[in-house]
């Protein structure tokens, strides 16, 4: 999540980061009112995002013999990634099982027995970035749910880590012309997977929800988002009008969420919220069919153009010309940009905590009922958050990244 200096600093990303963190912590706020419930799309601004910055920076260290490309990749990726995802898990499993040993009555909290099972059962697939994979393989080998509000949000930097498995291996050695034959095949084959999820698997499992969780989950099934922000890096792709072409996609975007909006609530189901803009969460798309065959295969054609539209806002930045600049080039957002790793580590067991805390103060619901407080509650919350993250960037963080500088 980190631009590469020698490759230039490329202005505005940093604000598209800070927007595609505000997404994400707006979806896991618990209280409706402030709640975005189409934010899980922050997650795919920043796969895209992703995509492009590691793909620009294989490409250019492609020209080294493969030992020291491959080497300085994993050794800055392991920097920029590791340290701090690490000690936020050995710090977060420690505190847990602290405090379930001091303090046994948390045990009555669901928020707590799922972070606890996941510091008691789950830590190998945390520690070695699988845990999507333990998500995916549930239904399968019949493992219990193990998603909670403490570590659950971490399946994401699982996908990333396992496609930069592959990735750079296809870079290095396939030819440009084959590269982007590859690009090309993942961004057209990942569609097709959930058309055929949509189609025929939706049929088979018993387990719906499971399904849509998987698509979401699956490191092939959101290999697209990040081929996409490849794709910026091996093609020349040029857009004379970024306002027209980021209007006219978010205007498709929009029009296609209401639409199946529309047509799902007028099928009877109430649980998509209107504040979706008819992109619920993706667990949802295959749990509640309707008579209408374009809703039921959203899956299909949502999660590209969720794609398309971070691409939207991503490429102007890239050309030199950031959409917006009076908000993605402000100082404050783009600082927020740089210590979204840390934002988006530290959310949701922040969160979590003020919500139990709520719970053994007579109820998080009751206590937040009013509107008024609920905005004061988030606003504290903000800006706890974002001044943990800032420590941990200012004091920890770019403590370790100094060191990537030593290899070039």
């Amino acid at each position: 999540m980190e631009s590469n200096k020698s490759l230039g600093y490329i202005s505005g990303l940093d604000g598209i980061r800070a927007l595609a963190a505000f997404l994400v912590i707006s979806t896991h706020w618990p209280n409706n009112f402030l709640s975005l419930k189409f934010g899980w799309i922050g997650v795919n601004i920043f796969f895209v995002l992703s995509g492009f910055l590691i793909t620009r920076i294989l490409l250019q260290t492609k020209e080294r013999p493969f030992k020291e490309y491959i080497g300085h990749f994993y050794y800055k990726r392991a920097l920029r990634i590791f340290p701090l995802y690490y000690a936020f898990l050995v710090v977060g499993f420690a505190l847990i099982l602290i405090f379930s040993h001091l303090i046994p009555s948390l045990f009555s909290l669901e928020a707590w027995r799922g972070a606890y099972y996941a510091a008691t059962h789950d830590y190998p697939y945390y520690l070695t970035y699988t845990y999507n994979i333990k998500i995916n393989l549930r239904h399968f080998i019949h493992w219990p749910d193990s998603s909670n509000k403490f570590f659950g949000h971490l399946w994401s930097l699982s996908v990333e880590e396992q496609f930069y498995l592959i990735f750079p291996f296809i870079i290095y050695f396939a030819s440009a012309k084959n590269l982007k034959r590859v690009i090309i095949t993942i961004i057209v084959l990942c569609p097709l997977i959930r058309l055929w999820a949509a189609l025929y698997g939706a049929h088979i499992v018993t387990d719906r929800y499971w399904l849509g969780e998987l698509l979401y989950s699956n490191t092939f099934c959101q290999a697209d988002a990040l081929t996409m922000g490849a794709a910026l890096a091996v093609f020349n792709f040029k857009i004379a009008k970024p306002y027209l072409t980021f209007f006219s996609t978010l205007t498709v975007w929009l029009l296609v969420g209401m639409c199946c909006f529309y047509f799902f609530r007028k099928s009877g189901y109430e649980h998509m919220e209107g504040k979706s803009l008819g992109y619920d969460f993706p667990g949802f798309w295959f749990d509640e069919p309707t008579k209408y065959f374009l809703i039921n295969i959203r899956a299909f054609y949502q999660y590209t153009l969720v794609n398309l539209l971070a691409v939207s806002l991503i490429l102007p930045a890239i050309q030199g010309t950031p959409l917006f600049p009076k908000v993605f080039l402000n100082s404050f957002i783009s600082y927020l940009g740089k210590i979204s790793y840390g934002i988006y580590l530290f959310h949701n067991p922040l969160v979590a905590t003020m919500e139990m805390i709520g719970n053994r103060l007579g109820g998080w619901d009751k206590l937040t009922s009013n509107r008024l407080v609920e905005t004061i509650c988030f606003f504290g919350y903000s800006v706890v958050l974002v001044g943990l993250a800032h420590l941990s960037y200012q004091y920890f963080e770019k403590r370790i990244l100094v060191y990537k500088t030593r290899v070039s």
